[in-house]
């Protein structure tokens, strides 16, 4: 446990957290692994909410949807031809697809999966947002 200083918006909004008191501000002491707070300090734009985490499946799924589908294969093809990629970078790219559990969306090797998709980046939010609606049968 560690105490921070939380400082509120009228709504009840973190606005900032400290690690120790701040004169002339009107902060309130918490533990640093209250769930709020905790969330706050791990994402503290909100973009967990906004691009919730996608287990894989969801994202290959959603993928075979679209018009036309997108399939794992001629991706991970794509990937493996991308001239602007050092072979490191390709085969980080690859393990990223291939062996992930889980995408996050503000990775930035997503948006080198959405080119090697042939999305946009708005369209890839889309997707995103659309895949994480997919559950288990």
């Amino acid at each position: 446990m560690t105490t921070v200083y939380v400082r509120y918006d009228s709504g009840g909004t973190i606005l900032e957290i400290f690690s120790r008191d701040q004169p002339n501000l009107d902060l309130t002491p918490h533990d640093d692994q209250e769930p709020a707070i905790a969330k706050y300090l791990r994402d503290p734009h909100g973009l967990e909410d906004r691009f919730p985490i996608l287990r894989k499946w969801q994202l290959w799924l959603a993928a075979l949807e679209l018009e036309p589908p997108i399939f794992k294969a001629d991706v991970l093809s794509v990937i493996g031809g991308m001239a602007g990629l050092s072979a490191r970078e390709r085969e980080t790219v690859r393990i990223m697809v291939e062996e992930a559990q889980e995408y996050s969306r503000e990775d930035p090797r997503m948006d080198l999966l959405a080119i090697a998709m042939g999305i946009p980046p708005n369209q890839m939010d889309d997707l995103w947002k659309w895949a994480a609606e997919f559950r288990p049968l």
